[in-house]
């Protein structure tokens, strides 16, 4: 059994994962795992704690700790994870990454330009076009903050991209799930700033070599490094090509799973999509710990269908449910606690 961990409101990005036979995995919100008073006999995957506030990360670092001390696999140290400025700053001043980030409350001045603004916490596009000098900086700063924007969650990022063919852009990304990690499909677009993309806009060799980055993931050991400094043991890392030298952008360590989307327009694509199910599988099976009984994994897929029963059936289908599971996944020994 595997418990992702996240955010009640991003609970969704591992749904899919959760509805994959091969696997045993539940996904759970903060607010209920810092309620229990024992624990499961699974593997805790720790995400989003970026969009955590302090008090609750230290709620859930006193978990993990618990946790640990009992034997129980956990990934992701909340206490030792970096936000998204530390790891970009920590990246900058050992020499990987060549560009710098700059919190806006620091009122320090960026080397290089252009510059854009961005959130904290916030996986969202930047909240800002490229500006190419102070004025244009501290009034899209004022922009940001007129529109809700907390000006101690306003990060200064200085621009690295360049197109990996004239007027394509290309976003690279590496997955890590314990100790494996996987090579991961490509985003391509006809801007810098590379989030979502574009179906089929890259040519025929691109694709090609897309599959052979998730095949052989070339990329694997420098980004293990950068995992390691960002202090993250399951998550994903965006990157891009500046020069021939990756340049790293964020982490995500509640990345959106999709194992088996829709099959796409290019079937190059799919294949790839394909194989980086087969790994990503393999990879979430050698962390998982123990099984439950199989009788106890079909009913949580009875459950997921009967999800769109009514109201009264649902509750009736999840307090059977609960009552199944906690007999079967039920935690031994003392209490884990979130206290220290």
């Amino acid at each position: 059994m595997i418990l992702v961990i996240t955010t009640r409101e991003h609970e969704y990005t591992h749904a899919a994962v959760a509805e994959e036979r091969e696997l045993d995995v539940v996904v759970v919100s903060y607010d209920e795992i810092l309620r229990r008073k024992k624990p499961h006999r699974a593997t805790h995957i720790f995400t989003d704690l970026d969009r955590l506030p302090a008090w609750q990360v230290h709620d859930a670092a006193i978990l993990f700790r618990n946790l640990r001390k009992a034997g129980i696999k956990a990934l992701n140290d909340p206490a030792k994870v970096r936000s998204r400025f530390g790891l970009l700053r920590v990246l900058n001043r050992a020499g990987i990454n060549g560009f710098d980030a700059y919190p806006a409350e620091s009122l320090d001045v960026p080397r290089r330009w252009p510059v854009f603004i961005r959130l904290e916490g916030n996986h969202l596009a930047p909240v800002s076009g490229l500006l190419s000098n102070q004025t244009e900086l501290d009034q899209a700063i004022e922009d940001a903050m007129s529109q809700g924007a907390p000006r101690s969650a306003i990060l200064i990022v200085e621009y690295c991209s360049e197109p990996v063919r004239s007027g394509l852009f290309r976003k690279l990304s590496v997955f890590r799930v314990g100790d494996a990690m996987l090579g991961y499909t490509c985003v391509h677009d006809d801007n810098w700033l590379v989030k979502y993309g574009k179906a089929g806009i890259a040519p025929a060799d691109l694709y090609e070599e897309e599959y052979s980055l998730v095949e052989t993931n070339p990329y694997g050991p420098a980004m293990l490094d950068v995992f390691n400094l960002a202090g993250i043991d399951y998550g994903r890392v965006d990157f891009g090509l500046v020069g021939g030298r990756p340049q790293i952008y964020e982490i995500n360590s509640n990345p959106m799973v999709d194992p088996k989307p829709s099959p796409g327009l290019v079937e190059r694509r799919n294949q790839s999509v394909a194989l980086f199910r087969t790994n990503y599988l393999q990879a979430m099976l050698a962390i998982d710990t123990g099984q439950r009984p199989v009788w106890l994994a079909s009913t949580d897929s009875v459950i997921r269908a009967a999800r769109k029963l009514p109201r009264d059936a649902r509750r009736a289908a999840g307090a059977g449910y609960r009552k199944l599971k906690g007999f079967a996944a039920r935690g031994s020994g003392e209490p884990i606690s979130t206290r220290s």
